[in-house]
C-alpha cells in the first residue's frame, strides 16, 4: 500500500508498506530515527508497532498521510517524604503535594511527617517570628482609631 508520511519538519515522504512494522523500519532507514522513538499517528490514533498488525486494520486506505512524533522522554522523579525516622531510616511515603513542601527548605513530606512537630527545619524558627511580626502588622493596621489611641 503507497502512503504518506508526515515528518517532524512537515515534509511528506512516500512509502511502500503493508504493516505498521514495515512503515516504520522504512522510515527509520530514510529519516534515520530509531523504530522506539517514532510515534506515528493516524486519525488521532497511535499506531501500535506490532509485526502483524497491518495498516488498512487502523483505517489507513491508499494515499493516507500519517504523522510522525517523537516519543516523550523523561519527566521528573516522584517526591518521596524528607523525614528521617531514625539515623539512618528514611520515611518512604509518597510526598503531599502543596501541604507537604516546606517553603523554608525545599523539602517535601508525607501526610504524616508533613506537621511542623516532625519538621526539624534549620530556619523554622525565624519562620515563626516573622509570622508573628506579620499578623502583629496586620492586626495593627486593622485596628480601629480608638484602638490606636488607647495603645500610645
Amino acid at each position: 500500500m503507497h502512503c504518506f508520511v508526515r515528518d517532524l519538519s512537515g515534509n511528506s515522504l512516500s512509502f511502500d508498506a503493508s504493516t505498521v512494522h514495515e512503515l516504520q523500519f522504512a522510515l527509520a532507514d530514510r529519516t534515520g530515527i530509531p523504530i522506539p522513538e517514532q510515534r506515528l499517528v493516524y486519525g488521532s490514533r497511535q499506531l501500535v508497532s506490532t509485526r502483524d498488525e497491518s495498516l488498512a486494520s487502523f483505517g489507513i486506505v491508499e494515499g493516507s498521510t500519517v504523522g510522525l512524533a517523537l516519543r516523550l522522554k523523561g519527566g521528573a522523579p516522584k517526591k518521596r517524604c524528607t523525614a528521617m525516622l531514625s539515623a539512618t531510616d528514611r520515611c518512604s511515603q509518597a510526598a503531599v503535594r502543596i501541604v507537604g513542601d516546606c517553603q523554608l527548605c525545599q523539602a517535601a513530606f508525607c501526610s504524616r511527617h508533613r506537621l511542623a512537630e516532625d519538621h526539624h527545619c534549620p530556619k523554622l524558627s525565624d519562620c515563626r517570628e516573622q509570622a508573628f511580626l506579620k499578623n502583629k502588622t496586620k492586626l495593627e493596621a486593622e485596628a480601629t482609631p480608638s484602638e490606636k489611641l488607647a495603645r500610645v
